[in-house]
């Protein structure tokens, strides 16, 4: 052996015995074991490491810092060095580094997918002290906004894009269809001319610009980034009121005349309403911005969505796309607490079935506490609507739970079946052996730990549950959730859990708007309204039976996680259409009888979605606004996701 080859080796028996030493909590001896490493080997990642975590348990952070940065120097691909440098810039509330850092050690560690939770974390923490201590994921409130036009907009992708080849284009062939209040904003036209160039080739027929509204001063505030188009979403909250812009070689082709009749204010916006839904009844091709294009005046409390007769229009035109019956009521909002107004919208209600069988799986081992919260809740808010129980038993060894069990077999009126399947957790495959079992027309997936909030259960009257019944029932819809808050007692007590699952959102899967408020009035309050999603989570999932047949249930392949993601995309490529309704909206203590965070199945079920759904898993789009960030779930703009301190 060579003498290089004797040193290598001499100094990897030394960093071995330096890890054991400092497993066993014997630093000294492993300081002198590495520093022997090191002796040999100056340029020893793990010894390096392995020293700065010393040093960092020492009390000498500096010292701790300067060892992890020359490990990270040495190999970036060890992970960990990147998590431990980022450790200490976060002591150091140096949280522009951290971050960095943190992403680092994630994109090194791609199994450990905590790791980009704590990057986001560091974040928030860099943006909170940029913007002056404000809580950017709680939204974007209005001193924030000013900030980010000041410093963001002007610079980052707000820029005009750099035009195509080929003349100009001219506008004179897009019609501009602005309400009485709206304004342009400066240079609108000319960034739209040099967007246009670039999509001469197959230019859509309808463009949707982001918008805000102008106070009595004059000052911008109330953004609305707007999704693509997601039809439930554009229903509950119509985004062309403000503006939008129209190809008139399409208008043409349709033999609908851009212009709006009547002489009184109400009646023309009416008008204008109807003419817009029909409109889009044929079809147009369109397109977001991204990129806020016009300011409104109007007070929102002028919001044609609180027009009943508004309401009454879109119902009409909901008949005659095929959907009869759509009850449509306008409804103000919610924004306790804000100094914007509330956003406005519409509730929309289907025609709900005269008798309903629901059939409800539930997995659970033990945990008792949650378990009879989330039968009992349920039980007591079905109001008439006829429950078939499937409690998946899946090993529990308490007698406490046993005792649940049998009083729930034999209570009166219950009709509650105990599956015993005591073999490894497998959600997928314990599912669909329920599910084999049901006899409902209708199967609800619901994890032990989700449960009906009391006030919405002393209703007693199962509203939420036909209001879930009533869009599964719906032939272009696939899969109904719930919107899931934290509960009390919970760190983020009444906060949102789900409001829909987003491939392409975050490390790989997330819930938009997860942590924000309840009542957040982000992106105008549509976590509170009837939206549409690619998925929703298992934690609270209905589906017609037949359909859930038809495709062969939730994939085997995926044990624990990405399985109701796998589901919902496959129905999704049928051209069904998911949703998550707002009037369910229950508590689910998400996490409460599993480790998410120590799952060794998390990263090879994200490696299996991204190989078999590359698209759906590379982007985010139609359903997150193109103005928004990807890597956060608030809703925040884009320029500051990933944003970096100088």
């Amino acid at each position: 052996m060579s003498d290089t080859g004797e040193r290598a080796g001499a100094a990897q028996a030394w960093y071995g015995q330096g890890a054991a030493a400092l497993n066993a909590q014997r630093p000294a001896e492993a300081e002198a074991a590495l520093w022997q490493c090191l002796a040999l080997e100056p340029e020893h990642a793990s010894a390096l490491h392995l020293l700065g975590k010393l040093r960092a348990e020492q009390g000498r952070p500096e010292q701790a810092l300067a060892l992890q940065r020359a490990s990270l120097r040495v190999d970036p691909r060890l992970g960990w060095n990147a998590f431990a440098a980022g450790e200490l810039l976060a002591m150091a509330e140096r949280w522009g580094e951290a971050a960095a850092a943190f992403r680092a050690a994630a994109a090194a560690l791609p199994q450990q997918g905590w790791i980009g939770v704590r990057a986001r974390q560091a974040r928030g923490m860099e943006l909170s002290g940029l913007f002056g201590g404000r809580r950017l994921a709680d939204g974007l409130p209005p001193a924030a906004y000013a900030l980010w036009i000041e410093r963001f907009e002007a610079a980052g992708p707000a820029a005009a894009p750099e035009p195509g080849a080929g003349p100009p284009v001219d506008l004179s062939g897009w019609w501009f269809d602005l309400a009485p209040d709206a304004v342009l904003r400066p240079g609108a036209q000319a960034w739209l001319a040099a967007w246009l160039q670039c999509r001469l080739a197959a230019p859509p027929d309808l463009l949707v610009p982001d918008e805000d509204r102008l106070d009595a001063q004059g000052r911008r505030h109330d953004p609305w980034w707007k999704p693509g188009w997601v039809a439930e979403s554009f229903w509950a909250t119509p985004w062309l009121e403000g503006g939008a812009i129209w190809r008139r070689g399409w208008l043409e082709q349709q033999g609908l005349e851009p212009a709006v009749a009547g002489e009184d204010p109400e009646q023309r916006r009416l008008a204008r309403w109807r003419w817009q839904l029909a409109a889009l009844a044929r079809e147009p091709r369109i397109e977001s911005l991204g990129r806020i294009l016009l300011h409104r005046r109007q007070n929102a409390a002028d919001d044609p969505c609180r027009s009943e007769a508004h309401g009454a229009a879109l119902a009409e035109a909901l008949a005659l796309a095929g959907e009869p019956g759509v009850t449509v009521t306008a409804d103000a909002g919610v924004r306790p607490g804000q100094a914007d107004p509330p956003p406005a919208g519409f509730r929309l209600a289907w025609p709900q079935p005269a008798s309903l069988r629901l059939s409800v799986v539930v997995l659970s081992r033990d945990r008792p506490d949650l378990l009879a919260q989330c039968l009992g809740s349920v039980e007591a808010s079905r109001g008439p609507v006829r429950l078939e129980w499937l409690v998946v038993d899946n090993g529990s060894r308490l007698e406490a739970t046993a005792a649940l069990l049998r009083h729930w077999q034999e209570r009166p009126g219950a009709c509650c079946r105990r599956l015993e399947m005591d073999e490894p957790f497998h959600w997928s495959r314990l599912n669909n052996r329920a599910a084999a079992e049901a006899q409902g027309g209708l199967l609800l997936f619901l994890n032990n730990d989700v449960a009906v909030p009391p006030a919405l259960a002393a209703a007693g009257d199962g509203g939420w549950l036909r209001a879930m019944a009533s869009q599964a029932q719906r032939a272009e819809i696939g899969c109904v959730g719930a919107r899931l808050l934290y509960p009390p007692g919970s760190p983020a007590a009444g906060r949102i859990q789900h409001a829909g699952l987003l491939p392409g959102l975050g490390p790989g899967c997330e819930h938009p708007y997860r942590g924000l408020p309840a009542a957040t009035a982000v992106h105008r309050g549509r976590a509170g309204w009837l939206s549409g999603w690619p998925a929703v989570t298992g934690a609270c999932l209905m589906v017609r039976r037949p359909l859930f047949q038809a495709v062969g249930g939730f994939e085997p392949a995926l044990p624990v996680e990405g399985n109701d993601v796998d589901f919902c995309l496959r129905l999704g490529a049928r051209g069904l259409r998911h949703v998550v309704v707002p009037e369910a909206t229950l508590w689910h203590a998400e996490a409460a009888s599993r480790d998410a965070l120590a799952s060794g199945t998390w990263a090879p079920a994200m490696a299996l979605l991204r190989q078999r759904w590359p698209a759906a898993m590379a982007g985010s789009g139609p359903w997150w606004p193109a103005a928004c960030a990807n890597d956060t779930t608030d809703g925040r703009p884009r320029e500051l996701g990933g944003l970096e301190l100088p």
